[in-house]
């Protein structure tokens, strides 16, 4: 295996890595290092970020992605039978992510909170001029949208949020799995603070396999997916899985 592969394993098995840490384990120069994670970055293997790279988080794919194609008319439909099982007047905690943005798009209520810590869920929830928007702050998560931090943390204790809503990066048979560690304590706190949880994921993410476990299915309501999840498995699921129907691309 060469070197650059084995740096894209540490990089997908354990998060962020500095070129420090990655010089020192191989035993070559800083500049080597770089050239190595400048080569994976710009073929999309890991994210380039300062001082070294982190890994491309799978539940937050670029926007440029999903407008290209990448599952769009699943993750709208999805975003759409979400927004229905809003109520007005709700307060509601809404992460970042694709799936979780057409969320925010869809929401067209009259009386209406949200709270986000995501930059891209924010800016969609501005442009409507009826719901309430209550962003939290923190440091910004390597290649994504979303904040992240003990600061967020610290916000998120003072409240309280009757629905939170999660996307997904991998849903296996035990639980919602992410590629990084790097968020998984804010997202625990925020389940915690709602009386209720769902989660949305395309039909993609079924199936894949991730090294951190973020949630298991015991404390969520429901699931939303598209119907080209097979029926079966679905029923076997041990939370219910709401399979949406979408139309053609």
């Amino acid at each position: 295996m060469s070197r650059r592969q084995q740096i894209a394993e540490l990089v997908e098995e354990r998060g962020f890595q500095s070129v420090k840490t990655l010089a020192e384990h191989f035993g070559v120069d800083a500049s080597t290092i770089r050239r190595d994670l400048d080569r994976l970055a710009s073929d999309g293997v890991v994210v380039r970020t300062h001082g070294g790279a982190a890994a491309v988080l799978a539940d937050e794919e670029p926007e440029a992605l999903t407008e290209q194609g990448t599952q769009r008319a699943e993750k709208r439909a999805i975003g759409a039978a979400m927004a229905e099982r809003i109520y007005e007047g709700q307060t509601i905690l809404l992460e970042g992510g694709t799936t979780c943005l057409e969320v925010a798009r869809h929401l067209d209520h009259a009386r209406l909170t949200v709270v986000t810590n995501d930059l891209a869920v924010g800016l969609e929830i501005s442009t409507k001029p009826h719901i309430n928007l209550v962003f939290v702050g923190g440091e910004l998560l390597p290649a994504s949208t979303s904040m992240w931090g003990p600061m967020s943390i610290q916000q998120l204790e003072t409240m309280r949020v009757n629905v939170a809503i999660f996307g997904a990066g991998c849903v296996m048979d035990d639980g919602i799995y992410a590629s990084s560690s790097y968020a998984i304590e804010l997202k625990r706190k925020m389940q915690s603070i709602a009386a209720q949880s769902f989660f949305v994921a395309d039909s993609t993410k079924f199936g894949r396999e991730a090294l951190f476990k973020v949630f298991g299915f015991e404390d969520f309501t429901a699931g939303i997916t598209d119907d080209t999840l097979d029926p079966i498995r679905a029923a076997r699921f041990p939370v219910p899985l709401i399979r949406v129907p979408h139309h053609g691309r």
